[in-house]
């Protein structure tokens, strides 16, 4: 049982005397300013519990402890104060979403119970956990598991989006990676109730009648009604359901919701979907990426540069956008080699914009030799 307790005071004394008093029940930390108790908690944790003063100089205990919920949001968090700082526990309590306020000075017996109980409390907030996610990673396998044995068409599509989604996800430094990656996984689910004959056409390529297309996409709302009552799985529930919602707002879900407000699952979704269906069809994935820029008003323009950066395997940390000559600028890198309507290479990938290069290309540009926008790779 993790029994990890941080004290943080400006009063060496205080932590001193805590310290000697707690040692034989809990293992203490302690930190005489904010900054250096986030460091510790970075370093050293996970902890079970936070105890901080409220009046500390430069970052105040409300202060640290908002930053504490945002680094390890599971540590239970405590504030001590004195009698004329009572007027503070609200905002201690809304923004630091504390345990106990206790006063000072604190008894040691009454600071040793209410560890007791916060440690406790965080025994339970984990064992909840442990199993909420022991419970969720059970439900997945079933699904994929299911879908699997219907029809492996389907987990074999879900597992080629997958590594393009980790891509994008990766690369867009997205927070909740695991949420993208289970979504590419279950994506497919409602297919399960699509008639095989429609799910085989659908994956040859060949057209679909009307009617067809309108049981083929009911397999997003299907996926949906599966997914959003399983614990923790509600935004991915909603990214399956608008995984064909277009970033113009056309398309499936017939609504008026568009751009940013789809779903970022959704719109992840709707771009290596559409990617895999031309890579099945025979396309290279460059040549499948030029496709899909005939249609840019259909994928969120940040998620398809993402994409594009993840075909042509730039680096980490970059992402291609696509940019007028006028609209360059020194020191952006080309993502591409730069060929003329003749074939002939006029710079290389990777290659540095300078002022020079950005003349020598708009001279070009009015002679018609060559084509905008221009590609360059952009630091995220």
């Amino acid at each position: 049982m993790n029994n990890k307790v941080l004290l943080v005071d400006d009063d060496f004394n205080i932590l001193q005397a805590y310290t000697r008093a707690l040692r034989s029940n809990f293992k203490v930390s302690t930190a005489t300013n904010g900054a250096d108790g986030l460091q510790i908690l970075k370093e050293e944790g996970p902890f079970a519990v936070v105890v901080t003063d409220y009046r500390m100089p430069k970052m105040d205990g409300i202060q640290f402890l908002a930053h504490t919920k945002g680094l390890t949001p599971d540590t239970i968090r405590i504030m001590l104060s004195g009698q004329a700082d009572m007027e503070v526990s609200i905002q201690a309590v809304n923004e630091g979403n504390i345990f106990r306020f206790l006063n000072k000075p604190c008894p040691t017996e009454q600071l040793i119970k209410v560890l007791n109980a916060a440690t406790e409390q965080y025994r339970l907030v984990m064992s909840e956990r442990e199993l909420l996610e022991k419970t969720l990673k059970g439900s997945v396998k079933l699904l994929l598991d299911i879908s699997n044995a219907v029809n492996p068409r389907i987990f074999s599509r879900a597992s080629r989006i997958r590594t393009m989604a980790n891509g994008i996800a990766a690369r867009l430094k997205i927070e909740k990676y695991w949420e993208v990656e289970l979504a590419a996984m279950l994506s497919q689910i409602g297919c399960t109730t699509i008639p095989p004959e429609i799910l085989k056409r659908k994956d040859e390529g060949e057209q679909l009648s009307d009617e067809e297309t309108q049981i083929f996409l009911t397999h997003a709302q299907t996926g949906r009604n599966l997914l959003r009552n399983i614990p923790r799985l509600e935004s991915i529930s909603e990214g399956v359901f608008y995984q064909f919602k277009q970033f113009d707002g056309q398309g499936f879900p017939f609504n008026n919701i568009k751009g940013k407000d789809i779903p970022l699952i959704g719109r992840i979704l709707k771009v290596v979907l559409d990617f895999d269906t031309l890579t099945s069809e025979g396309n290279t994935a460059p040549r499948a990426v030029e496709e899909l820029l005939n249609n840019t008003g259909y994928y969120d323009p940040d998620i398809f540069a993402a994409l594009d950066a993840e075909v042509l395997r730039v680096a980490t940390g970059f992402v291609v956008n696509a940019v007028a000559i006028a609209d360059l600028v020194n020191g952006m890198l080309l993502a591409d080699d730069l060929i003329d309507n003749y074939g002939s290479i006029l710079l290389y990938k990777g290659q540095e914009i300078t002022d020079i290069l950005k003349l020598r290309l708009i001279v070009f540009a009015r002679l018609g030799r060559v084509a905008e926008p221009i590609r360059i790779l952009k630091p995220i």
